[in-house]
């Protein structure tokens, strides 16, 4: 894997996840199949994951050591929370959540499957940039 290569494929996600939002909108598939939003958000995860974990570890712009799984697992899964957190403050602030009866299981739904995702990626990304840099 080159050097930016975690950062290609996560930019690359990015654009896939943005069809699949744009379908979802067009199609409405967010309100009739249960099972879009555990998706997109468990995707959302992996990519926030392998943005993290490129930039922390793998642009050398914080760290220069090789990561073990547990560290790249752990800052990814925290990092996704925290914006994951932010992120339903500010849904539920702007009035974008309406008032469904399920709205706090679908939020710890949300950041369950999210952080899943990115503590998935933390893993994946510190096994590749574990071999590299052993290469």
């Amino acid at each position: 894997m080159a050097k930016y290569s975690l950062l290609y494929i996560s930019l690359g996600m990015v654009a896939i996840l943005l069809v699949f939002h744009l379908i979802a909108l067009a199609f409405y598939f967010y309100w009739t199949l249960w099972w879009f939003d555990i998706m997109m958000h468990f995707l959302g995860g992996i990519i926030g994951g392998f943005i993290t974990i490129w930039f922390l570890f793998d642009s050398d712009i914080f760290y220069t050591h090789v990561p073990s799984g547990k560290e790249t697992a752990l800052l990814a899964f925290a990092v996704v929370l925290m914006v994951a957190v932010l992120w339903e403050v500010f849904e539920y602030k702007a009035g974008l959540t309406g008032s469904e009866p399920r709205y706090i299981s679908d939020v710890f739904s949300d950041l369950a499957f999210g952080t899943l995702g990115a503590t998935l990626a933390g893993m994946v990304a510190a096994k590749e940039i574990f071999r590299i840099r052993k290469q």
